[in-house]
């Protein structure tokens, strides 16, 4: 069976490894992975630089490859702007409850694409 994934998510990088040309972040982030204690974060940047596919590649190594896609959600703000996706989506993917593993952290990471074009 192939699979018909877009060039951007086939290319996608998956571990931190991967990704290029964020040295000081990737290093940032590999401390944190070591006592699996990560701080909110805020990425930011231009279009393109890896924003969005640095944190996925932090949730596959965080949380391995059985648990990653249970553990994070990634909603696009410009997409899905108003209180009401607060409100409904992401409180109730917050507050649903994960599988507990002794080997990752019992929480869950969202991703809020563009969210500076979120309505007040």
């Amino acid at each position: 069976m192939i699979k018909n994934n877009s060039w951007v998510e086939k290319y996608r990088p998956k571990s931190l490894n991967d990704v290029s040309s964020q040295v000081d972040v990737i290093s940032s982030l590999r401390k944190s992975l070591k006592t699996k204690n990560i701080p909110h974060l805020i990425f930011f940047g231009p279009s393109g630089c890896g924003k969005t596919s640095t944190i996925l590649a932090l949730a596959r190594e965080l949380f391995g490859k059985e648990f990653w896609s249970d553990r994070i959600i990634e909603l696009n703000a410009s997409d899905e702007r108003g209180i009401n996706i607060v409100r409904d989506k992401i409180k109730t993917y917050a507050k649903h409850s994960v599988r507990l593993n002794k080997d990752i952290p019992p929480w869950k990471i969202i991703i809020l694409d563009e969210a500076d074009s979120m309505t007040s």
